[in-house]
Order: C-alpha cells, then sequence, then structure tokens
C-alpha cells in the first residue's frame, strides 16, 4: 500500500534480489537513470548499506539496518521536495518490528536532487500517505504522562526539506491516544495492507485527535554544544551548562542518554535519530535548552 501512493509520480518497481560484489545478499531497483540497492555486509566488521547510483557515477551510499537479513524490504520514491528543478528520492527501508503491536521501524533518507548528500531519521509506521505535495508526515509511537498515568500515544509532525534538512511546518503536532477502538481500527489495516504500511495521516485525521506544540520541558538546564562526534552510523553531541560541566548525548543512546533534538523557535521536536547534511552547523556554538528528569539530562534538545 506505502508504494501505490508514494510511487504513484515515478514508480520504482519492487526491489529484487541481486548479486553485487562485496554484498553476503543485495537488492536492486532502478527507474529510468537511478539505481538504488541494499547491501548486507560480507562480514562482521563491515556495514550494511544503502547505496545511490546516478548518472555521471555520482553516488550516495549510508549505513543501515538490516531487519531478519531482508533485502528487498525498502521503498524508493522521486519527487520534487525543495523547487530547486532536481527531483529528490525518498528512501524507506524497514529497520524492526516490535512484538506484540508489530509496530514497523522505517529508517527515512531523503537523497537531494542536486547535491550527493541525505538526511536521514527514523519513523514509526511509515505508512501510505506520509508523503503529500511537498512536505512529509513523521509518525511514531510515544508514551506520554497524563495527570495521574501513561498513555500511548501516535504522533504526527509534518515537515518541508531544504538544502540537506528537515524544515517544521507551521501544521500542528497531531497526538491521537491509543484506544480499544484505535487498536481495532489499526488490526484491521494491517490486515488489509499485503506490505503492512499504515495510513498515518487517515489515523490522525481522528475526530479525538489533539492539536498542539512540542512544548520545551519546564525542568531543563541550558547549555552550549561544544562537539560533535561521528561514527556512522551513530553520532554524540557534547554541551557545556552554565556551571562548565560537560554533558553528553549520542543518537543510539551508547555515549549518554539517547539525543532528541527539537528546534525551540518552531516548538517541534524532530524526528528520531535525526541527521541533517549539516550537523555541525546545525548544532556547534548554538545554545540549547537541555530536558531533566529531576537533576538526570532526559535526552531532549531544543536548540534555539
Amino acid at each position: 500500500m506505502l508504494l501505490q501512493l508514494l510511487l504513484a509520480a515515478t514508480p520504482f518497481p519492487p526491489p529484487a534480489p541481486t548479486a553485487l560484489e562485496n554484498c553476503a545478499r543485495a537488492a536492486c531497483t532502478s527507474a529510468d537513470d537511478v539505481r538504488v540497492c541494499k547491501c548486507l555486509a560480507p562480514s562482521a566488521q563491515a556495514l550494511d548499506l544503502i547505496v545511490v547510483d546516478r548518472p555521471g557515477e555520482r553516488r550516495v551510499m549510508w549505513a543501515t539496518t538490516s531487519h531478519l537479513g531482508e533485502v528487498t524490504d525498502f521503498r524508493v520514491h522521486r519527487a520534487e521536495l525543495d523547487a530547486d528543478g532536481a527531483e529528490e528520492l525518498l528512501v524507506a527501508s524497514v529497520m524492526s518490528e516490535s512484538a506484540g503491536m508489530a509496530i514497523r521501524s522505517w529508517s527515512v533518507s531523503i537523497v537531494d536532487g542536486k547535491e550527493d548528500v541525505a538526511v536521514h531519521f527514523v519513523a514509526h509506521d511509515f505508512g501510505v500517505d506520509a508523503l503529500k505535495a511537498t512536505t512529509l508526515l513523521v509518525t511514531e509511537w510515544t508514551w506520554q504522562d497524563l495527570e495521574k498515568d501513561k498513555a500511548l500515544f501516535f504522533v504526527g509532525r509534518e515537515y518541508g526539506y531544504r538544502a540537506g534538512a528537515l524544515v517544521p511546518t507551521k501544521a500542528p503536532v497531531l497526538r491521537r491516544r491509543y484506544t480499544p477502538d484505535f487498536e481495532k481500527e489499526r488490526l484491521a489495516a494491517l490486515e488489509r495492507s499485503p506490505d503492512r504500511t499504515l495510513p498515518g495521516r487517515q489515523f490522525l485525521a481522528h475526530a479525538s485527535t489533539t492539536k498542539g506544540a512540542d512544548e520545551p520541558p519546564r525542568a531543563h538546564r541550558l547549555g552550549t554544544i561544544k562537539a560533535v562526534t561521528r561514527d556512522e552510523p551513530e553520532y554524540g553531541v557534547h554541551a557545556e551548562d552554565a556551571q562548565g560541566l560537560l554533558i553528553g548525548f549520542s543518537s543510539d543512546g551508547d555515549e549518554g542518554p539517547v539525543l532528541r533534538l527539537g528546534e525551540l523557535k518552531s516548538k517541534r521536536l524532530f524526528p528520531l535519530r535525526y541527521w541533517p547534511k549539516d550537523l555541525e552547523t546545525l548544532l556547534l556554538g548554538h545554545h540549547v535548552l537541555m530536558g531533566l528528569n529531576e537533576t538526570e539530562p532526559t535526552g531532549v534538545v531544543f536548540v534555539q
């Protein structure tokens, strides 16, 4: 179902298994003059990769995650997102599927139409209606505190794309609580979907959905980003607070709390594991507001 919408303008066929050099297993899909392949690492020392080949020996590649050794579980769409006359590629690859609710985590990348660069992030239940005109609805499942307990919510945030980065739109953040009725609706959609993708916009059009923003945490600490370290497919960020204490965060939680970036001006969190083209430009030297759970950093970092 995801393909039926995302590939409507410029269809890329479903990926097919292919023999590629230096890949334990691989699958590729091609349309016109572009080929996109998923390559599983030949050894434990190597990384699984997504590789995009374009005319003129132009190549973009990045590390990815394979779900149960599958290579055909990625989808590609070509669309003009930034009005510069060169179409971007939207590449979505399955990372994992949870037990119980069968929530699929997708690694999503936008490859720029003119430059050989890409922006990366993670979405949950990335679905049939994620792309609308030039904006992208990025969805996730998250637990949120209520007055007396916690509840599971399906959350959608709308972004545009420009110069290798996501740009928050003025559309509100949409939140719908997971209820028994929502569970039935979602299970029915899963049963109808041959590739287990889901209609996120349709879910969030429900009357119970609330509209709001990502309010910065009340308990926080101010600081300045002093360093960014890269170790693909992950990265780390180090901020110094007003007392000179250095606080570390990382995209996977190996070096401090799991980092969740946000933009203070728009009151908008960026997607999970957001990695724009110019990571250092976005962060280095910028003042930030770091969320706290009592005295410990939560990982939420709003950039001023």
